[in-house]
């Protein structure tokens, strides 16, 4: 499951909302009160939530009652349009008139008798401006019971806040914070909320989102630097002594703190959005530092099935060399996997634990240096 779909453009959504209404009034008995009026809010997403708005200009649609002295066969009884554009949801599910209304069955039969043997439809019409507020409000109350209309509206749903809180989330200004997105993390909340964070976890997440083949190689072995502070020098004796602690040169062969994502195999179009610049790289890389922090190394090793490995030619943008790009004729006995990102470092993005020793600051003058 991914985040949840952009907003329909505004000619898009006008089409859904015509189509809508015509459903409505074609066939009114097919319709259920309260998921007709879940549509509506969600064709509506530029005003406030239905029973929200401090004015009803600010609503889409007016709901009223028929006068009727029967029991209802249906929940939605038709759709009204006055001159002005203005809709009424005619319903029978909540009012104040009716054989369950909350008045006196005398006035549903004076409010009826007024409406259909003098065409005066006064006293309908003013019971429909307070059954309107009354049932926006009902619907309200029962939006807000319902995990999934919340979902409908994720900036103001209160189970996503409610979930969010599980793993760290629960506050409005931690959402929409990367390029992972909100909806993801709440799909894993239960993974996210443990305090151990393991390597099978992070590999069903992965996935998930990405449906791809993806597996995990972990204690991969690099170079770690040394920060000025660690490293050994001569007549230091704080706990490295020769033989004992003692480290020569700026960096050392580590194990423990690295791991390496593997990706593929992926045909072409699949594997450019994981490479810089493209749709999934960013993400995954949000996912991987949701995941395990700042406490652990990792790279991403792509593979691309040797069916579509491409050819160089020059001029063409799609095969960027050193990422996409081989000489000659690719040998077809495998697949290709000679890429490895180094995500963090691609991304610019700031890092606590130890960097690459590729070209580590030089010691202070009378330290030794040495060659990993």
């Amino acid at each position: 499951m991914t985040s949840l779909p952009p907003a329909l453009p505004t000619r898009h959504l006008e089409a859904e909302r015509e189509a809508l209404w015509r459903d409505l009034a074609e066939r009114p008995g097919h319709q259920d009160f309260f998921l007709t009026l879940r549509r509506i809010e969600a064709l509506h997403p530029e005003l406030p939530r239905l029973g929200e708005a401090m004015r009803p200009s600010d609503e889409p649609l007016r709901v009223g009652q028929p006068p009727e002295l029967s029991f209802a066969p249906a929940n939605v009884t038709g759709v009204i349009q006055t001159p002005k554009g203005r809709r009424w949801l005619m319903q029978r599910a909540f009012g104040l008139t009716g054989p369950n209304g909350a008045l006196p069955i005398h006035l549903t039969e004076f409010a009826r008798e007024r409406a259909h043997q003098h065409g005066d439809q006064a006293l309908a019409r003013f019971l429909d401006h307070l059954t309107h507020r009354f049932a926006l409000l009902f619907y309200r109350a029962w939006a807000r019971a319902q995990p999934t209309v919340g979902f409908d509206h994720l900036n103001d749903s209160r189970y996503a806040r409610w979930i969010g809180s599980l793993f760290g989330i629960g506050n409005e200004t931690l959402l929409k914070r990367d390029a992972a997105g909100d909806m993801p993390k709440l799909l894993f909340a239960g993974r996210l909320a443990r305090a151990t964070r393991d390597a099978d976890g992070l590999l069903c997440w992965l996935r998930a989102e990405f449906d791809v083949p993806v597996r995990i190689e972990q204690w991969c072995g690099h170079w770690m630097a040394l920060g000025r502070a660690e490293r050994s020098r001569l007549s230091k004796r704080d706990g490295q002594p020769l033989g004992g602690g003692a480290v020569l040169g700026g960096s050392v062969w580590d194990v423990q703190h690295k791991f390496r994502i593997v990706i593929g195999p992926l045909d072409l179009p699949r594997y450019h959005d994981f490479l810089p610049g493209g749709r999934d790289l960013a993400r995954l890389h949000a996912m991987v530092r949701q995941w395990v922090g700042l406490e652990f190394e990792w790279d991403l090793r792509l593979v691309l099935r040797r069916q579509q490995v491409p050819r160089a030619h020059l001029g063409r943008r799609t095969t960027p060399l050193g990422r996409a790009s081989w000489l000659g004729h690719y040998r077809r006995e495998q697949d290709a996997g000679d890429l490895l990102l180094d995500a963090e470092r691609i991304l610019r993005t700031r890092r606590t634990p130890s960097a690459p020793a590729a070209s580590p600051p030089p010691p202070p003058f009378g330290a030794t240096q040495g060659t990993p």
